[in-house]
């Protein structure tokens, strides 16, 4: 592929025999030396040969003749035509200026190859010619149809454009007229169909009816029959003339700003109880109140949790973790864990109530050297596989453990985690040998399938791995049925 720095000219053409069949062959586009491009530092040489396609056509892209820079400078192409079946071939020089983006050889070659010799030079295009004058207009269409009817002389009816027929104007089964006034003729109604009114309750002319002549009561002899009459209220709490009352005028409080004793109502903002509010039952969801007595059910005397240490959950009790079994071949006959490069492992924590998170802890028996790669991470998986938090790269703050430490690895965020199962994960690169790497604790455990690893089927994986090796990151999620028991109960926890 040519430099960008220089310019090109794209070259058409198409050959035909005189009944329009095409011609086979090719045309070689010949420079007359090597080029050099000093602003490119290219050198260009040797012949562009292009084939004639199955319809005759050739394309070539080639470096325009006038390129900035070009040594020598004011050179040309050379065209030699090599077409089966003629009985002489042309060669002749053209110049492609790069101004000239497009040119057809049909406007460059000579007609007669025995011509003098010449550099066939791309033109501009000429000027457009003046517009010819306007054609006779033409005969005017003819009507094909009307309201679907097709004939030499069509005629319509009333039906036809869904009219009424005028000889049904006022006539029996017709329909009627309207006289000046806009109303239908007298005439047009048939004997009896409206009689004149000549009296209204007895009275003629232009009649006026008052409550009397319909049997009501008027205005003043209803308000006597039924408007009791009482004493006049002069004043309300102490208030005379247009009195509005409010909740305040009354000694009560505005609608809003208490509690009700019943029905659903949401109170904002904090509120100070001057005695401990009760609740009559145990809490359902992760919003409701909790009695005392609840949260004394889920502990007992003397029994430490995550939160006496500092933590906001766990995968277990720490106290209950041990060295790993003995490894057969291997000097140490009791280690801590150590992971493989490039394997997710996974340790299970539940959480019963809304949790916010900051840190992911982990207990290191010893980590001597800084030999995680950047490629190392730690974070959080919900229960359905999804990673909802993340560390930045290991390999900068995980710190040197010479005589066993908890370490915590600040996440990138903080995730508010709702009631449910969670995974910590962490994928490890760099050691050559992994005890190299750190030694993490683990639990109590017994041959390869320790009793840490304990589920109905299709339960949570307390402890366990994704079964894809040379991983560099994290996964965006993963599917819950692809996750492996792993052998050992790594111990770490949320904070």
């Amino acid at each position: 592929m040519l430099p960008n720095s220089i310019p090109t000219v794209t070259v058409t053409a198409r050959y035909l025999t005189p009944d329009g069949l095409p011609l086979s062959g090719n045309v070689t586009f010949r420079a007359p030396t090597l080029l050099t491009h000093t602003g490119s530092d290219t050198i260009l040489g040797g012949p562009i040969i292009v084939p004639l396609d199955g319809d005759g056509r050739i394309k070539a892209v080639l470096p325009a003749t006038d390129t900035p820079g070009m040594n020598p400078a004011g050179w040309t192409y050379t065209v030699v035509e090599q077409l089966a079946g003629l009985p002489a071939n042309r060669t002749y020089d053209i110049v492609l200026p790069a101004a000239q983006k497009t040119v057809d050889l049909a406007d460059l070659a000579p007609v007669d190859p025995e011509a003098p010799h010449y550099v066939a030079v791309p033109g501009p295009p000429g000027p457009a010619g003046a517009p010819g004058a306007a054609g006779p207009a033409g005969a005017p269409g003819l009507v094909q149809s009307v309201n679907g009817k097709s004939a030499a002389a069509v005629e319509l009816t009333a039906a036809d454009v869904k009219a009424v027929p005028a000889a049904s104007v006022g006539q029996a089964g017709g329909v009627a007229a309207l006289d000046a006034s806009g109303k239908v003729p007298s005439a047009q109604l048939p004997p009896g169909a409206v009689a004149p009114v000549s009296s209204v309750n007895d009275k003629k002319g232009e009649v006026k009816l008052v409550a009397s002549d319909v049997g009501a009561l008027d205005q003043a002899a209803a308000d006597l029959r039924y408007v009791q009459q009482s004493a006049a209220v002069l004043s309300v709490n102490g208030r005379t003339g247009q009195i509005a009352l409010d909740a305040a005028a009354l000694g009560a409080a505005a609608s809003g700003s208490v509690v009700s004793l019943t029905g659903d109502q949401t109170v904002s903002g904090t509120k100070t109880f001057a005695n401990v509010p009760m609740a009559k039952a145990d809490p359902t969801t992760g919003d409701h109140l909790v009695r005392k007595s609840y949260i004394d059910s889920l502990g007992a005397p003397g029994v430490w949790g995550p939160v006496d240490l500092g933590f906001k959950a766990w995968t277990f009790d720490p106290a209950s973790a041990s060295m790993s079994m003995a490894v057969p071949g291997e000097k140490n006959p009791m280690q801590p864990q150590y992971c493989y490069s490039g394997q997710v492992y996974l340790m299970g924590v539940v959480l019963h109530a809304p949790t916010e998170i900051n840190k992911l802890a982990f207990y290191v028996h010893t980590y001597k050297t800084d030999t995680l790669s950047a490629a190392s991470y730690a974070g959080l998986y919900d229960a359905n596989g999804k990673r909802v938090a993340a560390t930045s790269s290991l390999k900068d703050i995980f710190p040197r453990v010479l005589e066993g430490n908890t370490v915590a690895f600040p996440l990138s965020a903080t995730y508010t985690a709702q009631p449910g199962f969670y995974w910590v994960a962490f994928v490890l690169n760099g050691p050559a040998d992994k005890q190299d790497g750190p030694g993490f604790a683990v639990g109590a455990n017994y041959g390869l399938r320790p009793s840490g690893g304990a589920r109905m089927p299709g339960a949570f994986v307390r402890h366990g791995r994704l079964p894809a090796t040379g991983q560099t990151s994290l996964p965006a999620s993963f599917n819950p049925s692809t996750v492996i028991d792993d052998t050992n109960a790594i111990w770490a926890a949320v904070a």
